[in-house]
């Protein structure tokens, strides 16, 4: 999501807006059911309404519902990110969890991967970036930090010694990148992304409950599929288990090979979280004040001087 697009700071404003409409509709098959523009001529109609002595039609009658429909949507607060909301980024870090299992190290996925990775740091936006790598076990090779070309350098060298010992448990690495941020110093796991590139070895029961655990603490988590040819004798990648994985968090999916929307929906998921914080009033520029001046103008309609 860019700075120009909009977000709703206070979106249930928006469910004013059912009554409204069926109360202007009500009001228009009322019209058109009975009423003066049936019983009286229409030069006649006109004069009386210029009198003041039957109501008006056409846009006057339409003025209470339009400018309640304004308010409505001053309330709800449409917003676009301030030039300051730079500064709450670092914030909301992105942890890469990167799959060495062998299925991944012995063959062509691990080129995809480091490729993956490579474009997860680059569209970062400014928030700091940790990297924890897994297989039988899980290790934190670089904490959350915003310097990029570091874990570039880092993510190069990857291969298949990097790990210590074999194996594919994602559960671990999830349950390691969930302690990471409750310890002393850390503000806690909310906020925080989780993005995991994996074949999908490894997905299992426990996986799934580390998943729902991240969820129901804050944090969210989205999975990069790769597709490549698994190493000789693993077994062939498993995308649906890196869908149910990500969905257990409230996150998606998507192939490694095209994550581009998969990153825009990241960061759209993060200012809509951001929206929603106490942090709001000072991230984003409440765009509300400006339909008010757009009220005045049926509000004015409704306060005409009768003759």
């Amino acid at each position: 999501m860019s700075p120009g697009d909009l977000v709703l700071l206070r979106p249930l404003w928006l469910l004013a807006l059912l009554p409204v409409a069926l109360a202007a509709l009500w009001l228009r098959r009322r019209a058109a059911g009975g009423g003066w523009e049936r019983l009286v001529d229409p030069p006649l109609l006109r004069r009386m309404q210029a009198l003041g002595l039957v109501g008006m039609g056409g846009a006057p009658r339409l003025a209470p519902f339009v400018l309640a429909a304004l308010l409505a949507l001053a309330l709800a607060g449409p917003a676009r990110l301030s030039a300051s909301a730079t500064a709450f980024a670092p914030m909301d870090p992105v942890v890469l969890i990167l799959d060495l299992s062998p299925s991944i190290t012995r063959g062509p996925a691990l080129a995809d991967a480091q490729a993956a990775a490579a474009l997860v740091l680059q569209s970062a936006q400014g928030r700091p970036v940790g990297l924890m790598l897994y297989a039988a076990d899980a290790y934190l090779a670089s904490a959350p930090t915003s310097d990029a070309a570091t874990l570039e350098s880092l993510i190069a060298v990857l291969d298949a010694q990097t790990m210590p010992v074999q194996g594919s448990r994602p559960d671990i690495a999830l349950a390691s990148a969930r302690d990471l941020f409750l310890r002393e110093g850390h503000p806690g796991v909310g906020g925080v992304d989780l993005i995991l590139i994996s074949d999908g070895g490894g997905v299992s029961p426990p996986a799934l409950e580390e998943a729902q655990r991240l969820a129901e603490a804050g944090a969210r988590l989205w999975t990069l599929g790769l597709s490549s040819a698994p190493a000789e004798g693993a077994p062939p990648p498993d995308s649906e288990a890196l869908a149910s994985l990500a969905a257990a968090a409230g996150g998606a999916h998507a192939p490694a090979s095209a994550p581009r929307p998969l990153l825009a929906q990241i960061e759209a998921a993060r200012l809509t979280a951001l929206a929603r914080s106490e942090r709001a009033a000072m991230a984003f520029d409440d765009l509300g004040r400006w339909l008010l001046l757009a009220a005045l103008m049926p509000a004015l309609a409704l306060m005409r001087r009768r003759a």
